[in-house]
């Protein structure tokens, strides 16, 4: 297994409710916000009973990571309830906090299972252009559309995991950063000269938020159907569905993020 693989998921204890995580490089010099977010579900899930699996969880970029320097994650046992388990997990860098991530574990529970939106009809992954996202995650445009400002993307994490829910859940949290700038950008009424508009804005992650409805294997294809709802005050809003590839509803994502236009000097 790769280094980029191994540091997607893997921590170190360092006392208790304390661990440390490492970060590959990534071209644009920091960390992936994906990574923070699902090292520090990780780190949540690790003072968990085996019992409750992750139902959403909030976060709140606040410093770009360097990915040269560890990340503490020191999580906070909010509450163990009978139905609902609560942490709170804040990342750490010398520089200080770079994540605040708050998520909820739910005990599985009987009940109705009714599913509103549709899978979008897209092409499938096959043969489709890739995002330069490295060996740790396979991920491939299937829509950009600037006209309804919205991005679609199959994505899977290309290595077996194990049917462990957090650890298919920590995968899934990676994997769901790839898009919701991209869907953010595509309504910008400024899009780049040249189409490749991480040069053309200074940009940002603010918020992450995952809500988990069912179950699903993260080495297996899952469409990403990303839609801005705007930007006010170079702050973009995107809302999205996944679903798996026959269709089944697995998750919701919500991410703010920031758009600033670079002006030349």
């Amino acid at each position: 297994m790769s280094d980029s693989k191994r540091l997607l998921l893997d921590l170190e204890p360092h006392g208790p409710d304390v661990y440390v995580g490492e970060s590959p490089d990534y071209p644009w010099g920091r960390i992936y916000g994906g990574l923070v977010v699902a090292q520090a579900l990780k780190a949540a899930g690790l003072t968990v009973d085996p019992g409750y699996a992750v139902h959403s969880l909030h976060s709140y970029f606040i410093l770009g990571g360097v990915p040269t320097e560890p990340v503490r994650y020191e999580v906070d046992r909010i509450r163990n309830g009978r139905s609902f388990t609560t942490r709170r997990v804040v990342a750490r860098q010398s520089g200080g906090a770079i994540l605040n991530l708050s998520a909820s574990f739910h005990v599985a529970e009987e009940g109705v299972d009714v599913q509103q939106p549709d899978m979008p009809a897209v092409p499938g992954p096959e043969g489709l252009e890739s995002l330069a996202w490295g060996e740790a995650m396979d991920a491939r445009i299937a829509l950009v559309d600037r006209g309804t400002a919205r991005s679609v993307v199959w994505a899977r994490y290309p290595e077996v995991l194990p049917e462990d829910p957090l650890e298919q859940a920590c995968a899934f949290a990676y994997m769901s950063d790839a898009n919701p700038m991209d869907a953010i950008e595509a309504g910008h009424p400024e899009p780049p000269a040249d189409g490749e508009w991480h040069g053309w804005y200074m940009n940002a992650s603010l918020d992450h938020s995952i809500w988990f409805h069912r179950g699903f294997d993260a080495g297996d294809w899952l469409l990403f159907d990303m839609r801005s709802q705007g930007l006010v005050g170079n702050r973009g809003l995107a809302f999205g569905s996944v679903f798996t590839s026959d269709g089944r509803l697995v998750a919701s994502i919500a991410q703010e993020g920031l758009l600033r236009r670079v002006r030349p000097r």
